[in-house]
């Protein structure tokens, strides 16, 4: 989204104000005349604020331009700077301007940490105050400049004035290198993910080898795809360069599950080199990606936005390497290597403690997509198992060939094999058995009742009909293309041993449980379960 700026420029454009002391101009003896200038930035960007406190990065906030254009000497000049709120008063000394001289300071504000709690343009103003002993008199002059202190997610492209730029792309992508403060390795939410991705491709060490980077890696990829991750599309004038633009985080892409193509660039370069990989963001007109470099040095180009198409990781470096990265070399194009960046002083700026479950709570899991609440959930039917083809219906007569029925209930609906017996609805549960008798769904549904009340009601009734549950494992699982709770639970039964996968949620002040159960290890009923879950909606 974009941030409405208040004047009618960018971050660049320079406000000037001409502001001359003098004394005795035409009196003998030879008097000083101090003219001076302050040009002021418009705006700077808190996600990046740690660069404006280092001179060597020369993003410089504020330029005093002092000239003595007299024919004595000028002393004791102290020149000195604030921001209101956000940085404290700075002085500059020069103890002579002689006749004839220029002196340029220039001004970087030590910002602090406050400014990255900021969710939009915020006005301030930086306060100049010129001192200095002219002619046998000290004078002091004062100026005000105004100055937007951004949100912590905007990002403005140029610096550059209108007058400074040629409007060329890299003119217009001037300030790409600050791209760079929004990458977060080391962010413990970025971490998190990483490790779950390592622990689906099956514990892959991603610095050790090219196949164990790219295992790595594809495992972060495929647990983003489980988790329904998204791309966006940008704004209009998203590209222009005149405009602050609102970049995510890679914790808020995670949060969100989906991004455009700049955001999913930085977030899928954190987490490659939270794995101890290095990584790059490649620009080109209108488009954004990141470039892995293997511990073989091999360079690879992933085109991110393809996530939206649920391919593999595989087929999205294939993608990266035909479209993306023909593109950038035929054209102009910026590549950022962040970690060099990261080297120079464009950081990340302090981001807010979250919980320790906090991917949980966002509905992030290992098999999110597969509604498999547990790690054992393959062999003892888990919240789903196996994640279920949606094909069902290939286990004989009994799991249903036939074709497929609906069912529509005052709440929800959903369908079943057509050979079945049709749903009955008890008041308060709908229960679905198959011919067998070997294979039951159910939806237990209350008004009022919460997540907490209708697992505690299931477990009850289990044990009730003298079921004992041997184990439960919770976890966050799909329905209706949204992350619920869900629990995997094992079953000791008089005939045998069973599995049950249950999917607790509330909606319209309702409270729903849908559950099925079936013997321990029978796969095809596994996946039946699994695609009338699918099947599932609410609205009758």
């Amino acid at each position: 989204m974009k941030a409405k700026v208040v004047t009618s420029a960018m971050l660049a454009l320079l406000l000037v104000v001409s502001i001359a002391g003098y004394a005795g101009a035409f009196e003998k003896g030879g008097m000083g005349k101090l003219e001076y200038k302050v040009y002021s930035k418009d705006q700077v960007m808190s996600g990046a604020y740690k660069v404006y406190g280092n001179p060597k990065l020369d993003f410089w906030a504020t330029k005093t331009v002092l000239t003595n254009d007299g024919k004595g000497t000028i002393k004791n000049i102290r020149i000195k700077y604030s921001i209101d709120n956000y940085a404290p008063e700075t002085e500059r000394r020069y103890p002579l301007l002689l006749p004839g001289e220029t002196i340029v300071d220039l001004y970087y504000p030590i910002l602090s940490s406050d400014v990255t709690r900021l969710s939009a343009s915020t006005p301030s103003n930086v306060r100049i105050t010129v001192t200095y002993e002219v002619n046998g008199e000290t004078r002091e002059e004062s100026v005000t400049k105004p100055l937007s202190i951004l949100g912590a997610n905007d990002f403005v492209f140029s610096s550059l004035n209108p007058e400074e730029s040629t409007g060329s792309f890299y003119d217009t992508f001037s300030n790409a290198p600050l791209l760079a403060a929004w990458v977060t390795p080391s962010d413990p939410v970025v971490r998190e993910f990483a490790d779950l991705g390592n622990k689906l491709a099956g514990g892959a060490g991603a610095s050790l080898s090219d196949d164990e980077a790219i295992k790595s890696l594809s495992g972060m990829w495929e647990l983003a795809v489980r988790n329904g991750f998204s791309y966006k599309t940008e704004g209009e004038g998203y590209w222009t360069g005149k405009f602050a633009e609102h970049i995510m985080f890679p914790r808020d892409v995670i949060r969100d599950k989906s991004g455009t193509c700049v955001d999913l660039a930085l977030w899928f370069a954190s987490l490659a080199m939270s794995q101890g990989l290095k990584a790059y963001i490649v620009l080109i007109p209108g488009h954004a990606f990141p470039l892995i470099e293997l511990p073989s040095g091999a360079i690879i180009p992933v085109e991110a936005t393809a996530i939206n198409q649920g391919v593999s990781f595989q087929e999205a470096v294939q993608i990266g390497m035909e479209k993306s990265w023909k593109m950038a070399m035929n054209g102009p194009h910026d590549i950022i290597d962040v970690a060099e960046e990261h080297s120079n002083g464009i950081v990340p700026p302090e981001l807010p403690s979250l919980e320790a479950d906090i991917l949980s709570k966002w509905g992030i899991g290992l098999y999110a997509g597969a509604g498999n609440a547990g790690e054992n959930g393959a062999n003892n039917g888990g919240a789903g198992g196996n994640g279920g083809n949606p094909g069902g219906g290939n286990g004989g007569d009994d799991v249903g060939n036939g074709g497929w029925d609906s069912y529509h209930g005052a709440y929800f609906s959903f369908n079943y094999p057509a050979n079945w017996d049709t749903p009955e609805d008890y008041g308060g549960y709908v229960y679905l058995l198959s011919p067998d008798g070997e294979f039951e769904f159910i939806v237990l549904y209350s008004r009022g009742a919460s997540v907490e009340d209708m697992a505690q009601a299931f477990e009850e009734s289990l044990v009730d009909a003298g079921v004992e549950i041997t184990d439960r494992q919770d976890g966050e699982a799909s329905l209706m293309g949204q992350s619920v709770y869900a629990v995997a639970y094992s079953l000791r039964t008089d005939y045998g041993k069973y599995s049950a996968a249950a999917r607790y949620f509330t909606a319209n002040g309702v409270g729903f449980a849908v559950i099925y159960d079936f013997p321990a290890g029978n796969s095809e009923y596994n996946q039946m379960g699994e695609h009338i879950v699918e099947t599932f909606n609410m609205g009758g």
